[in-house]
């Protein structure tokens, strides 16, 4: 009886995992859908904003106290902000130029990236294995990239496409390294108007001096204040999914990311992957998966 209820559980975790992953897919599309003529910075404002506007309408519906969401550690939620910024706008920006499923792949580097940055920030030591798994994903990414490259002459638009997929990746990378820490003590409804408050602010200025001498219209952006709910809703499926299901389980179903990025390519884009892009997505998920099976563990310490 213990067993059936646990597998029943395992299996609403994942399927919540994965309505989350899919409803992310559309969002880092959503250059591509608007055709290369918005810059994604200005994509990535229309999401917070509608984001804040989302979770401010559930703080104020719920009459949850602000007391209650205060946070004592502004700085690191400030943090978060900018590498969720940078994450979303480089991911955006990249499928614009390349096809989202190789934008995507290149993404899905964020598995070796954490674990470096894991090893460099807080000190965990890395073992042989995860260098091999690690340089599985990297020997991927090379193939998906050579794969893209060889569809037509290496131009600007596709440096400039790879660059923002391995920048995103890297801030992703260090969101989830921030995530982690605030995820310990705080309010998860806190966390999120917090990220979507200060990015906000933070957009607003860059918009404001970056794109002065950019034309874009009220009602070309408009539509886009939906990626906010959206971002929501995939947020909150993820965090009921990791409260039903262990990280073990559910770690998998993340990489399905790059399914819903392939038939989003396939199906609206016309854009279909060659054998080199499966190789090298395989190898990536073998790494990235191979990444998350190994524990992490701690730096010696050195005895004074």
């Amino acid at each position: 009886m213990y067993f059936h209820k646990m597998q029943n559980t395992n299996i609403k975790g994942v399927l919540l995992a994965l309505v989350g992953t899919a409803l992310f897919a559309p969002i880092f599309a959503a250059g591509k859908f608007a055709g290369g003529e918005i810059p994604a910075i200005a994509i990535v404002l229309m999401r917070y904003f509608g984001g804040f506007l989302t979770v401010g309408t559930v703080v104020i519906s719920s009459r949850t106290p602000l007391s209650s969401l205060k946070s004592p550690r502004p700085h690191l939620h400030f943090l978060r902000a900018i590498f969720g910024i940078g994450g979303a706008a480089g991911t955006i920006h990249a499928a614009i130029y390349m096809p989202i499923a190789d934008a995507t792949a290149i993404g899905l580097t964020k598995g070796l990236m954490v674990v470096a940055l894991a090893a460099v920030i807080l000190r965990e030591r890395v073992t042989p294995a995860h260098w091999f798994a690690g340089t599985l994903c990297a020997l991927g990414a090379y193939v998906v990239i050579s794969g893209s490259l060889s569809l037509g002459n290496l131009g600007f638009n596709q440096i400039e496409g790879i660059m923002a997929a391995f920048a995103g990746a890297l801030f992703i990378a260090c969101e989830a390294l921030t995530i982690k820490i605030l995820a310990r003590s705080e309010n998860a409804l806190g966390v999120l108007l917090y990220v979507n408050g200060f990015a906000t602010v933070i957009l607003l200025g860059l918009v404001f001096f970056m794109l002065q001498d950019v034309e874009i219209g009220l009602v070309s952006l408009a539509p886009f204040i939906i990626l906010g709910p959206i971002a929501i809703l995939g947020q909150f499926c993820n965090i009921k999914a990791y409260r039903l299901t262990d990280v073990a389980i559910l770690g998998p179903v993340n990489y399905s990311w790059i399914i819903f990025a392939t038939l989003i390519g396939g199906f609206v884009f016309d854009e279909v992957p060659d054998l080199r892009f499966f190789i090298g997505a395989a190898l990536i998920l073998l790494g990235g998966l191979g990444l998350m099976r190994l524990p992490s563990a701690p730096a010696a310490v050195k005895q004074c």
